[in-house]
C-alpha cells in the first residue's frame, strides 16, 4: 500500500500561492477585504510571480483549522504545487488541516493520477511543531488508507501485514491468527469470522514504554473489514460502504503510526497498546446463526440474537483480553451503531465511560485535536433488555432501536474490569464515502497527555 504524503518545508523558493493574514497587508484595498468571513480564503491577486490570498488571523485553533479546509480548497480550484502562509499564533492547527484536507485517494483509478505532492512551508512554525504535523498526518494518512481500501483488497491478513509496517517505526506487533485465539477463549471473535474463508486476526501493536512502564493505555479497535449483515443480512443500500466498518481499527492503528514518530513526546514510564480485532462478517455454511451462543474470553456466555450485531462481539474479547494483560485504562472506537448517527450525526462521536476522571482526559484531548465528543449516559436499566429471554448470561441485541448505542455500550462494559471509555464513531469514521481518520488526532492528544502518577491503579 502507497501513503501519499504532503512534504511540509522548512523553506520555500517560489510558492504559486500565499496566504497572508489581514493585519500584516496594508497594500490591500478595503473592497477586496470587505465582510471577509473568520473561516473565509479569498483570492486578491493573480500575477506570473503566484497568486495571493488573505484572510483574517484565527484567533483559535478552530478558525485555524477551517483556514487550513479552506486554503486546501482554494489551492486545488488553482492547481496550485506550492503553497507559502504567513505564521500566526495557532500555524500548528491550520497545518494539520490543510495536509488532512488535501489528502485524496486515487490509488484505484486507471490512469496515473498522482500529482506532485504540494509543497508547504508555514512560516513561524518550530521542528517540534513540523515534526509533530508530519506525525499526526502521517497516523491519519495511514488510518485514511486502511478505511479507504476495498473488502478485495483488505481482509483480516491483509490488514495483519500492513499493521506489521509499523515495526518499521519502533512498535512491536504480533498476529494471533485462529490457534492462539482459540487458546485465549476469543470465540466471540471467532464466531463473526466463520462466516469468512479469510478467518480472524487479533492484531496487537505495542509502543514500550521508554523507562519502566507505570501506566499503560490500552487503545481497541473495532476491525470488521467488511460487513455483510452475516444471516441478518443487511440491504443492498445498507451494505455498500461496509469496506468502511473498521474506522475504529484505522483510528488505533494510526494513533500507533502518529505515536512511533513522536516517541519522545509520549510520557517516558507510558506504555501504549493497541488491540485491533479483525474479522469479516460474510455468509457462509460455517457462519454463525441467530441463536447459536458463543462463551466469550472473559467466560460470559452470549446469544447471538442478530448476527448483524457483530462488532459488539468482536470488541468484547479485545476488551476482555486487554484488561486481563494489566490495561490501566481501556479506549475503544468503533463504527458500531446506526442509531448514533440519529442523535448525534456525523460530526459528533458519542462517547461513554465508567470513570470520571477518564472522562475529562479524553473530552480534552478531543477538544485539543479539534474532534467534537459529546458524552452520553450508561444507563444501566437499559442493560436489562440484554438479559431477559435468553439461555446464555446476555444476548448481543434485543432488536429494538431505542436506545440503541446505550445498550450497545452497557454491553461492552460487561466485558471490561477497567477505567474504561468507548467511542462510537458511526458517521464520523467516512465523509462524502470518503475516509476521515478520525478519532486519530484525540487518541495521540490522549497519550501524549498522559502521565503515570494519574494511572488508577498507582
Amino acid at each position: 500500500m502507497v501513503y501519499s504524503r504532503m512534504p511540509l518545508n522548512s523553506t520555500l523558493e517560489r510558492a504559486d500561492l500565499t496566504l497572508s493574514f489581514l493585519g500584516g497587508r496594508q497594500d490591500v484595498p478595503e473592497r477586496l477585504t470587505r465582510d471577509l468571513k473568520a473561516d473565509e480564503v479569498r483570492l486578491v491577486s493573480r500575477t506570473a510571480d503566484g497568486d495571493s490570498a488573505l484572510a483574517l488571523e484565527p484567533q483559535d485553533a478552530a478558525q485555524a483549522r477551517e483556514l487550513g479546509i479552506a486554503l486546501a480548497k482554494l489551492a486545488r480550484e488553482l492547481k496550485a504545487e506550492s503553497l507559502r502562509v504567513a505564521a500566526s499564533g495557532h500555524g500548528a492547527a491550520l497545518a494539520g488541516a490543510l495536509l488532512a484536507a488535501t489528502w485524496r485517494d486515487e490509488r484505484y483509478r486507471s490512469t496515473d493520477a498522482w500529482r506532485t505532492p504540494v509543497q508547504v512551508h508555514l512560516e513561524g512554525l518550530t521542528e517540534t511543531d513540523v515534526r509533530r504535523v508530519q506525525a499526526l498526518e502521517a497516523g491519519i494518512t495511514f488510518a485514511r488508507e486502511l478505511v479507504s481500501a476495498p473488502a478485495n483488497h483488505l481482509n483480516p491478513a491483509t490488514l495483519a501485514a500492513e499493521a506489521l509496517t509499523l515495526e518499521a517505526h519502533g512498535l512491536n506487533v504480533e498476529v494471533w491468527e485462529d490457534a492462539t485465539l482459540r487458546a485465549r477463549g476469543m470465540n466471540l471473535l471467532r464466531a463473526v469470522a466463520a462466516g469468512s474463508a479469510v478467518g480472524a486476526r487479533l492484531i496487537r501493536v505495542t509502543l514500550p514504554a521508554r523507562g519502566a512502564a507505570r501506566r499503560v493505555v490500552a487503545l481497541v479497535g473495532k476491525g470488521i473489514t467488511f460487513d455483510t449483515g452475516g444471516y441478518s443480512l443487511k440491504t443492498a443500500q445498507g451494505m455498500y460502504g461496509m469496506k468502511g466498518d473498521m474506522g475504529g481499527a484505522g483510528a488505533v492503528l494510526g494513533a500507533m503510526r502518529a505515536l512511533g514518530e513522536v516517541r519522545g513526546a509520549v510520557p517516558e514510564d507510558v506504555e501504549v497498546r493497541a488491540y485491533v480485532a479483525a474479522a469479516e462478517n460474510m455468509v457462509g455454511p460455517d457462519a454463525i446463526r441467530p441463536g447459536d451462543v458463543f462463551r466469550a474470553a472473559n467466560g460470559k456466555t452470549v446469544e447471538v440474537t442478530n448476527t448483524d450485531a457483530e462488532g459488539r462481539l468482536v470488541l468484547a474479547d479485545a476488551l476482555a483480553v486487554a484488561c486481563d494483560e494489566g490495561a490501566s485504562e481501556v479506549i475503544d472506537l468503533a463504527t458500531l451503531t446506526g442509531v448514533k448517527v440519529s442523535a448525534l450525526g456525523n460530526d459528533i462521536a458519542a462517547l461513554f465511560s465508567s470513570d470520571p476522571a477518564l472522562t475529562a482526559r479524553l473530552l480534552g484531548a478531543a477538544h485539543a485535536a479539534g474532534e467534537y465528543v459529546w458524552e452520553l449516559p450508561l444507563h444501566q436499566p437499559y442493560l436489562r433488555a440484554y438479559q431477559k429471554t435468553t439461555v446464555a448470561d446476555l444476548k448481543n441485541s434485543d432488536m429494538v432501536p431505542a436506545g440503541g448505542s446505550i445498550k450497545a455500550a452497557l454491553f461492552l462494559q460487561q466485558f471490561v474490569t477497567r477505567p474504561w471509555a468507548h467511542l462510537d464513531i458511526a458517521g464520523n469514521a467516512l465523509k462524502d464515502e470518503a475516509a476521515t481518520g478520525w478519532g486519530v488526532g484525540t487518541l495521540v492528544e490522549y497519550v501524549m497527555a498522559a502521565r503515570a502518577e494519574t494511572s488508577p491503579h498507582e
